[in-house]
C-alpha cells in the first residue's frame, strides 16, 4: 500500500514538472518551432504518469509515509525529475542522454553549472527550461525537508540528521498541503521582492528576473557568466549577498516570523553560527587578500564578502576568478563549499547545524577527558539534541568522507588530476556549481565524456537526496519487505 503512496506523491511532483515546461512551450511557440515538440511530448508523458498516479491511488491521500517510504520518494522524486527534465534536451538532438541528464540535474539539483559554452548556440526555450528548473529545485528541497522529512516522525528525522535545529523544528507546522502552499508563496514572494528591487537598481527585465531565481535558489548559474563582473556594482552585488544569505538560512524560521515568533529568529544556534563562520571567514579572506596586495582594503572586503556568501550559500555565483587568489583565500572558500548552508534551505553542503553539532561533541569530549565526571548536555537553541541525532551526525560526516573518497577515485578515471578531482567532486556533492578554484570561475564542461557526466550526475543527486538515503538505496535490505521501517 505504502508504495502507491510513493506513487501517488511522485505523480503530484510530476503535474508539477509539466507546469514548470508552459513557460518554454509557449518561447517555443513564439521563437522555435523545432523545439514545439520536444517540450510538448515531454509534458504529455508527464501529465499522463500524474493522472495515472493520481487516479490509482485515491486511497492513499490520507496515509503516512513510513522511512523506508520517504527514503524510496526522496530517491524516486529527484531520480524522476532529472529524467524527465533532460528529455527536451535529447529531444532537441544537440544533447547525448550523459549530457542531457548533466545539464537537467545541474539545473534541478541547484548546483547551477552548464556544459555550454558561453555565447554557443542553445535554444531560448532550453535556456528558459534550464532558468525555471533551477528555480523549481529551491522550492523542491525546501518542501521535501521542511515538510516531507518531518512527516516520517523523529525517528525518521534522527536518521537523516535533520533534527538538530533546535526551536526552529519544533513539529509545528499545519497539514501538509497548507505547509507546501505557505512555503511556495513565501519562496514566490522572495523571488517578486527581489526582481522589483534589481528593477529600482535599474538591472533589465530578464536579467533581474534571473538573478533573482538563481539568488533566492541559490543556484547561481547565469548564461552570461560575465554579467556581474561587467556590472561591478556594489550596490547590485550587496542586494545579491542579502537574498543568497536568506535563501540559504532555514525557511521554517521564516514560518515562525509570519507565527510572530521573531525571537526564534534570534535564538536559532544554526543562524548564529552560519552568521558567524560568514563574518569570521570574510574577514580572515579580506585581509588574505590585502597582504597580498591584490586589491585595496574596501575592494578586498568586498569581494571577499560576496565570494564567501555565495560559496557558504552554495549558490557560486562570482564577481572575480578568484583562481587566481592566494591559497590561503581558497582554502577558506573551500571549506565554505563543504559546510554549506542551513538546515530546511535551499543550499546544500553537509549543512551548519551539522558542523556545530560535530563541534559541540568534540568540545564536550575534551572537557569530559579533562573532568571525568563532569555531565553535560549538547543544546541547540535551548534544546537538548537527541543522542540518536549526535550519533547520526557522527555517523553522516564519516559516510561523507568515504563517498567524497570513492567519487573523487572515479572522476579521476576521466584524466583530471588529484586535485581537480577532488575540487570538483566537492563543489558537485554540496551543489555549489561554481568550476572552483583550480579550474577557475569561468570553467564549463563541454568536453566531459560520458562518464564523466554520469559520475557528476550521480554525485549531484547524492549530493541533494541525502547521502544516508543513496546508500540506503544500496543494501539488499532495504528492498526487502520488513517489518521495523
Amino acid at each position: 500500500m505504502e508504495e502507491k503512496l510513493v506513487l501517488r506523491m511522485t505523480g503530484l511532483v510530476s503535474l508539477g514538472m509539466v507546469a514548470a515546461m508552459l513557460p518554454s512551450l509557449a518561447c517555443a511557440l513564439n521563437q522555435e518551432p523545432e523545439m514545439v515538440l520536444p517540450f510538448l511530448g515531454t509534458m504529455v508523458v508527464g501529465l499522463a504518469f500524474g493522472a495515472y498516479a493520481l487516479r490509482t491511488t485515491v486511497s492513499q491521500r490520507k496515509m503516512r509515509l513510513s522511512i523506508r517510504g520517504g527514503a524510496v520518494f526522496l530517491g524516486l522524486s529527484w531520480l524522476y525529475t532529472s529524467l524527465l527534465g533532460a528529455v527536451p534536451y535529447i529531444a532537441s538532438g544537440d544533447f547525448s542522454v550523459p549530457k542531457a541528464l548533466f545539464e537537467s540535474a545541474s539545473a534541478l539539483t541547484t548546483t547551477g553549472v552548464s556544459s555550454v559554452l558561453e555565447g554557443a548556440p542553445y535554444p531560448s526555450s532550453l535556456l528558459l527550461w534550464h532558468d525555471v528548473s533551477q528555480w523549481l529545485g529551491g522550492i523542491g528541497a525546501i518542501v521535501i525537508f521542511a515538510v516531507i522529512m518531518p512527516q516520517l516522525g523523529s525517528s525518521a528525522a534522527n536518521l537523516f540528521s535533520a533534527e538538530v535545529q533546535g526551536n526552529s523544528a519544533e513539529r509545528t507546522m499545519p497539514h501538509i498541503r497548507a505547509a507546501v502552499r505557505v512555503l511556495f508563496f513565501l519562496y514566490l514572494g522572495l523571488t517578486l521582492l527581489m526582481t522589483v528591487v534589481l528593477l529600482i537598481l535599474r538591472q533589465p527585465l530578464e536579467m533581474a528576473v534571473k538573478l533573482a531565481a538563481t539568488s533566492i535558489s541559490t543556484s547561481g548559474y547565469l548564461h552570461y557568466r560575465t554579467y556581474l563582473t561587467e556590472c561591478n556594482d556594489p550596490l547590485l552585488e550587496l542586494v545579491l549577498v542579502l537574498f543568497m544569505i536568506i535563501g540559504s538560512c532555514n525557511f521554517i524560521l521564516y514560518y515562525r516570523i509570519l507565527q510572530k515568533r521573531v525571537d526564534v529568529f534570534w535564538k536559532d544556534t544554526e543562524r548564529r553560527w552560519y552568521f558567524g563562520i560568514i563574518a569570521g571567514l570574510t574577514l580572515l579572506v579580506t585581509y588574505n587578500l590585502w597582504r597580498s596586495h591584490f586589491y585595496d582594503l574596501f575592494q578586498s572586503f568586498r569581494y571577499a564578502f560576496f565570494q564567501v556568501v555565495s560559496i557558504m550559500s552554495t549558490a557560486g555565483l562570482a564577481t572575480q576568478d578568484f583562481s587566481h587568489w592566494p591559497a590561503f583565500s581558497r582554502l577558506l572558500l573551500f571549506y565554505a563549499a563543504i559546510i554549506g548552508g542551513c538546515s530546511a534551505s535551499t543550499s546544500g553542503g553537509v549543512k551548519v547545524s551539522r558542523v556545530v553539532v560535530l563541534l559541540k561533541v568534540c568540545w564536550q569530549e575534551i572537557k569530559r577527558t579533562l573532568h571525568p565526571r563532569m555531565v553535560s548536555v549538547i543544546t541547540m537553541s535551548g534544546r537538548p539534541v537527541p543522542a540518536q541525532a549526535i550519533i547520526g551526525v557522527g555517523r553522516y560526516f564519516f559516510l561523507y568522507f568515504i563517498v567524497f573518497i570513492a567519487l573523487s577515485m572515479l572522476y579521476s578515471l576521466t584524466g583530471s588530476d588529484m586535485l581537480e578531482s577532488m575540487a570538483t567532486v566537492v563543489v558537485f556533492l554540496s551543489n555549489v556549481g561554481s568550476a572552483y578554484g583550480i579550474m577557475g570561475e569561468g570553467t564549463t564542461f563541454e568536453a566531459l565524456s560520458s562518464f564523466g557526466y554520469l559520475i557528476l550526475y550521480v554525485t549531484m543527486i547524492m549530493g541533494r537526496i541525502e547521502l544516508f538515503a543513496f546508500v540506503m538505496f544500496l543494501h539488499p535490505d532495504f528492498w526487502a519487505k520488513k517489518r521495523g521501517w
